[in-house]
């Protein structure tokens, strides 16, 4: 089972991981062991070992962009300063979630196959376009109807009107504000 500080630690390494994809197999490999072993000797002297305390101890290490700088200037790697590429499945998942139904489902699993957003990030998405669901069970209810579940008593016509408009304007709101969300994130990330 993979605690708070192990999924912290695990996300660091990939981080690292993917800025040094530009170097040498071996010498990714050598790195990232070598960060590895200091993380581990950091936190066997963390007592107790608190998220906070490994959070510490990854910003000490610094950056994985600054690390993968130096490893560069180290082994002689190609300078980082080349054209970062377009996050094409991010884009199109963004897209995608502001799309009923189908589109959602396609965007949402983009969204967890993507290495940029953390998992609050993927989340957020996730809820964001779950709207579109509850609209889709909203309106079969109100057309139907019946009453909202838990509900004494069958709604007067101001009620459901006010449903009605709440079923109607969250499925468009929430998705947009989603995907608006996870474009800042990223913007930031690939920035």
């Amino acid at each position: 089972m993979t605690t708070g500080t192990d999924a912290l630690i695990l996300r660091y390494l990939q981080d690292l991981e993917a800025q040094l994809q530009d170097l040498p197999a071996s010498r990714r490999q050598e790195l990232l062991d070598e960060v590895a072993e200091h993380i581990t000797a950091a936190r066997a002297g963390l007592d107790p070992e608190t998220e906070a305390g490994v959070r510490t101890v990854l910003e000490r290490l610094g950056d994985p962009a600054e690390i993968a700088a130096e490893a560069r200037e180290r082994f002689g790697g190609p300078p980082a300063d080349r054209p970062v590429p377009t996050p094409w499945l991010e884009i199109i998942a963004i897209v995608l979630l502001v799309i009923p139904f189908l589109g959602w489902v396609l965007g949402v699993i983009l969204v967890w196959l993507s290495r940029i957003w953390s998992t609050r990030d993927k989340l957020v998405g996730t809820v964001g376009g779950l709207s579109w669901v509850l609209a889709g069970l909203g309106t079969i209810s109100i057309s139907a109807g019946s009453r909202p579940v838990g509900s004494p008593a069958p709604l007067g016509p101001s009620e459901t009107n006010l449903l009605e408009v709440a079923l109607f304007v969250l499925p468009f709101v929430l998705p947009v504000v989603a995907a608006v969300y996870l474009g800042f994130r990223l913007r930031s990330r690939t920035a």
